[in-house]
Order: structure tokens, then sequence, then C-alpha cells
């Protein structure tokens, strides 16, 4: 089933776009994604290719997340986030297994909501998020503890976000802070403006920049110019 998989994805590599791509995941040396692979496959027909493969065996998902090419990764995690089972923790137990191997950060934004958020929101259990935000020197343990949020977000429920947020909000990596204030607009539109709106306010001189641009990024323009400007 793996090699069918593989061979439909081979028709949809593009690679004239390789390059970009690779900038666009910071696929360099000295960047986040250094030494990755990648084939440069459109996403949404990835995953349209990969939910005819939602009953792959096990161990075939496990040589995708395996695999050095990015692509074949992103493959791996759509086809387990599609065997997710509420009442069967193996689809959160491999996440975790092979959680070195969520290494980008569309490979984190895709699946932690979709497998770990589902399953802390189904089984009423946050402690493995507060778990990996402790992971300091982990940049994707901390990003995926904050992402996953969104699994409550788009269902009204604010779990313990706001406080991952919160001991999240001076990190100096980029790819936090964006994830930071993604979530903060995320609770805005979904859960409470007015606590997103209170906690800006609050905590105005500790966000970087990057925080609260995204977290403003959808407000009514007039709305969006006073908090940028710390006009309240």
């Amino acid at each position: 089933m793996k090699a069918d998989l593989i061979a439909e994805l081979e028709k949809e590599i593009q690679p004239d776009k390789i390059e970009a791509y690779e900038k666009y995941f910071g696929i360099a040396p000295g960047k986040y994604g250094e030494g990755d692979i990648l084939l440069a496959i459109n996403t949404p027909a990835l995953r349209k290719i990969c939910k005819k493969y939602k009953k792959m065996p096990r161990e075939e998902v496990v040589e995708l997340l395996d695999s050095p090419i990015h692509d074949y990764r992103f493959a791996g995690l759509v086809i387990l986030r599609e065997q997710y089972s509420k009442r069967n923790c193996s689809s959160k137990d491999l996440y975790l297994e092979k959680l070195e191997r969520v290494n980008n950060w569309d490979l984190v934004d895709d699946s932690a909501p979709n497998i770990l958020g589902r399953w802390c929101f189904d089984n009423h259990n946050e402690d493995i998020l507060h778990e990996l935000n402790s992971h300091k020197d982990q940049l994707w343990h901390k990003r995926i503890s904050l992402v996953a949020y969104l699994y409550y977000y788009r269902k009204g429920v604010l779990g313990d976000g706001l406080e991952l947020i919160d001991v999240s909000l001076e990190d100096s990596h980029p790819l936090i802070q964006k994830a930071c204030g993604w979530m903060l607009r995320n609770i805005y539109n979904k859960v409470d403006k007015h606590v997103i709106e209170s906690y800006i306010i609050d905590n105005y001189n500790r966000m970087s920049r990057n925080t609260l641009r995204s977290a403003i990024e959808r407000m009514p323009e007039d709305e969006r110019l006073r908090y940028l400007h710390g006009d309240f």
C-alpha cells in the first residue's frame, strides 16, 4: 500500500518549485529545517491522495514517519490523523513515539491539533501539552503544545491554552512568537474576544511585535490599529 501511495505522490513532484519550498520551510544550513529533503508536492494534492490510504497498515505508516523526505513524513501524519479513533489511543501513542519526526512548522500545524489536541480534548487530559511546553530547548515540542489547542478553540473551549501562551510569551524564537499570536487570534475569533482584548492590554509590553501583529491580524481595521499602536 505504501508503494502505491508513493507512486501517486511522485506524480505530484514539482522540481521547479523545490528551491522556493526550501526557503519557505527554512531548509538551509543554520536554519530550523537544515538537512531535510523536499519534493515540493502541493499540500492539497498530497492530502487528497493520502485520504485514500487511511487503512494503511501501521508498520507502513511508521516507515513514512521515519522517512528522510519531508513530504512523506507529512503523508504519514495525514494518514495517522485519518486513523484517529476516540476509543483507541494508538494514533496518539505513535505520534508521541515519533515526535522527533514532527520537525517543521507545517508538520506540526497540520497534525498537532488533529491528533494530540483531539486526544487531550476527548480524554479531558492536558498534561501532555504542559509537559511538552516545559521542554524549553525543543522548538517543535513547544510549538506542538501551543498549536494543539486549535482543536479546543474550534470547539469554543479555552482549556489551558492561554496559560501555555502566557508562559511562552517572551520566547525569542519567531516560530513560537507567531504561534502565540496565531493562538491568541483564534481565541479572539472562536472563544472569547473580551478575554484577548484584556490580555493584550495587560501584556502589551511583554509581547513581541511578531506575536502582537499575528494576534490582531483579523480584527476590524480601526481596532487593529488601536492595539498595534498601544492606544488604550
